[in-house]
């Protein structure tokens, strides 16, 4: 038997097996939005919930305590249930640049979701707990303490593909370290911080993790001069307050996305007008083009306090650390008073990944009796790329080529690492999507009404109103966005020359979708009292 959290939910394993029609391996950000959409729509769905950790939330469970989200609150998480406290007067929440949730508050919203797919009746949760399938093919669901199992009966399997590996998931360095040298993850920060052992730093890694270490570093008053940051690859950072200026003229900010890619010849010269605009920066102006784009996002502040640090290593990635230096790819760098320094590990994502993406040219979404969560197919947002996979699944027949068709995404080798490119693929991809969805106008209403969505009219000043006015008004934004793709599939842009591993790809055709019949009206999301 595998035993479950009884402070989460209830349903221990017994002797027969447990039954649901879906079986979700994952309480992430794309598991746990799947299941609300799936709950939402489908009045009949049962769900056995398993993941290895002992509370829902994916990395952010392993996340440093002064994480916060780099996006908006108002559009992160599940569809039912609002994050942000900021909202209009009809309660809804509002677009705020700088409303960004703290990685405690949004544990704290992932148990209330937990608890709320609870509350439906129609929801198992096993946490502590690991899938496999024994030698008979059947679902097995293991306790990892106690090892304990259950066996599993459903009628389909939701995994998670994306691998997001944080720095608190590892249990040492991912190179050697001589045990002299003072080497901790990040989690550990602020208490080396309020101990003051430590009179010098040396934080590895550039992207979010590392950007975050170096502005908490700075806002609790370590100089400039005592931090190393060591960057193997400079980066371009998505500067959230250069881009949005608030809540009333979102719409037209984000006309300044769109504007460079239809004047613009190359990609590469988009992200440079990007910088122009002071939409996207790098520490170094003077520096070389930086050909990694993780979507790590910040505000002019934090990337003020990132150009007073001046004791920085470019010499690729850190292959040890010994008693006296620090060795890397391309040479090496002294240390000068090793006892009075923290080494910071911000590293992530060490196999050269888009945070975990990689999906093969022939990955499929749907897949006969399995569904697999993971690709974005809404730019860098996994809540409502998943909520529209379950969408999907909740309103067109079982057919996975015709399913599969309704969906791009970023894949194979080349068009999922972390260049500056895939940035743009997203978009293209997004804007593909929802043009297949547009064969059916219902699927695209979910999609304009989704909270998860940044877009979405719910979020923004005069609703759609004010959406079909950036869209189809002056500033045509739809016009453009369409002449982006256009400029894609004739190969205009001379650094883009395979449509991003589109070239072959063919929308659907309005006849050629099969739809379920309607389920009862559900009983989720529970009605507000």
């Amino acid at each position: 038997m595998c035993r479950q959290d009884q402070s989460i939910a209830t349903g221990v394993g017994g002797e027969s097996p447990k039954e649901a029609t879906y079986l979700v391996i994952g309480a992430g950000t794309a598991g746990l939005s799947f299941i609300d959409t799936i709950l939402t729509l489908n009045a009949e769905a049962t769900v056995i919930l398993v993941d290895r950790n002992s509370k829902p939330g994916g990395h952010w469970t392993k996340a440093y305590p002064f994480v916060r989200l780099h996006q908006p609150s108002c559009n992160y998480g599940v569809n039912s249930l609002p994050l942000s406290n900021i909202r209009d007067k009809k309660g809804n929440e509002k677009f705020s640049v700088h409303d960004l949730a703290s990685g405690k508050e949004i544990l704290t919203y992932y148990q209330a979701v937990v608890e709320q797919f609870r509350g439906s009746g129609r929801v198992q949760l096993y946490f502590n707990c690991e899938y496999s399938k024994d030698a008979q093919g059947n679902h097995v669901v293991t306790n990892v303490d106690t090892g304990e199992t259950t066996r599993v009966l459903c009628k389909k399997v939701v995994a998670v593909h994306n691998n997001v590996v944080v720095p608190g998931m590892r249990n040492s360095p991912p190179f050697p370290v001589d045990s002299s040298i003072n080497f901790a993850p990040l989690n550990e920060l602020p208490k080396h911080i309020e101990s003051r052992q430590f009179n010098k730093y040396v934080v590895i890694g550039a992207g979010k993790t590392g950007s975050d270490a170096i502005t908490y570093l700075l806002r609790n008053g370590v100089d400039p001069s005592d931090i190393t940051w060591i960057i193997s690859r400079d980066v371009w950072y998505l500067v959230r307050d250069g881009l949005w200026r608030g809540y009333s003229s979102y719409r037209k900010d984000s006309v300044k996305l769109v504007d460079p890619l239809v004047k613009c010849k190359t990609l590469r010269e988009v992200m440079l007008q990007y910088e122009k605009d002071g939409i996207m920066a790098r520490i170094d102006t003077n520096g070389s083009f930086p050909e990694v784009f993780k979507g790590p996002t910040i505000d002019k502040s934090e990337l003020a306090g990132f150009r007073t640090i001046k004791n920085i290593v470019r010499m690729g990635r850190v292959t040890c650390i010994t008693h006296d230096a620090i060795k890397l790819e391309q040479g090496t760098a002294p240390l000068s008073s090793p006892a009075e320094t923290l080494f910071v590990d911000c590293m992530a994502d060490l196999d050269g990944t888009f945070y975990g993406y990689r999906f093969s040219e022939d990955f499929k979404v749907f897949d006969e009796d399995q569904i697999n969560l993971g690709p974005i197919v809404v730019a860098f947002n996994v809540s409502c790329s998943s909520a529209i996979i379950a969408y999907i699944e909740c309103t067109f027949a079982d057919d996975s080529d015709m399913r599969n068709g309704l969906l791009y995404f970023a894949r194979g080798e080349e068009h999922t690492k972390p260049s500056y490119l895939l940035f743009f693929n997203q978009f293209y991809m997004q804007n593909k999507t929802f043009k297949a969805l547009g064969k059916y106008p219902p699927a695209m209403k979910f999609v304009l009404n989704s909270r998860t969505l940044i877009d979405s009219p719910c979020h923004h000043k005069n609703g759609m109103r004010g959406f079909l006015w950036a869209a189809y008004g002056p500033l045509q934004m739809a016009k453009k966005a369409g002449k982006f793709v256009k400029r894609v599939e004739r190969v205009d842009y001379p650094d883009c020359q395979d449509c991003f591993g589109c070239t072959d790809r063919r929308l659907p055709k309005k006849n050629d979708l099969k739809l379920k019949e309607r389920s009862l009206k559900s009983n989720y999301p529970p009605k507000k009292t």
